[in-house]
């Protein structure tokens, strides 16, 4: 048998982000950052985050947009923590114009984004709460940058890896994925063959349990 190659976050580029929960799953881990949708069809993404925490300005206090897509290495992914506001927007049409110059694969965000049409003519993966035109200039400031950030119920740490399509946004942790993209082609298997047979006249029910469909949902930490 030859050696295992797991070759990084590009490992999960057009792996479905149902097929990689439910390897997670089987590890305990929930990954899934919820209420976060692709700004349009067919939109996709994987790749190692680049966080940043956003917060609200005090009253009295002024600030300017976030200064940071300079420093963001190419052919990561923005993970943008906004709390979930959506009373103000901390991505536009001309930072997204600068990630695709920079080689970046797209960007998630805990909140709103503006100038959506001009997004969806650049072709740009972008995965927000949705859309909304206030700037967010003098309404919240960066406050950190590569560190842990919260979106929902999930940690997301810089170097995890991310990944997204229609069915939302999922973080690997970067500490577990090589297992988890092993058990991700794992559970790919078994269901293609689940598939084969349902072609071939088999009932589903028949097909679950010949491939231990539930038997290997119920895995954890193995």
């Amino acid at each position: 048998m030859s050696a295992f190659y797991y070759p990084g976050s590009e490992a999960f580029k057009g792996i479905p982000t149902a097929c990689i929960s439910d390897a997670l799953d089987t590890f305990g881990i929930n990954g899934g950052l919820e209420g976060l949708r692709a700004l349009g069809s067919g939109m996709a993404l994987a790749g190692p985050a680049y966080t940043l925490q956003y917060e609200p300005v005090p009253e009295g206090e002024t600030a300017s947009a976030g200064e940071f897509i300079d420093e963001v290495p190419e052919g990561h992914v923005v993970v943008i923590a906004n709390g979930g506001r959506q009373y103000c927007t901390v991505w536009g049409d001309l930072l997204t114009h600068a990630a695709k110059i920079r080689g970046l694969r797209g960007t998630v965000i805990d909140g709103c984004c503006r100038d959506a049409t001009a997004i969806l003519q650049t072709g740009y993966p972008l995965f927000s709460l949705g859309s909304y035109m206030k700037s967010g200039k003098n309404r919240v400031r960066l406050a950190a940058r590569q560190v842990p950030v919260t979106i929902g119920s999930t940690v997301v740490r810089p170097g995890d890896i991310v990944a997204a399509d229609d069915s939302g946004v999922i973080v690997i942790p970067k500490d577990v994925s090589e297992q988890a993209y092993r058990r991700v082609k794992e559970i790919e298997v078994m269901e293609e063959r689940i598939l084969l047979d349902l072609q071939n006249g088999m009932p589903m029910k028949e097909a679950r349990i010949k491939h231990r469909y539930n038997q290997y949902a119920l895995r954890v930490n193995v």
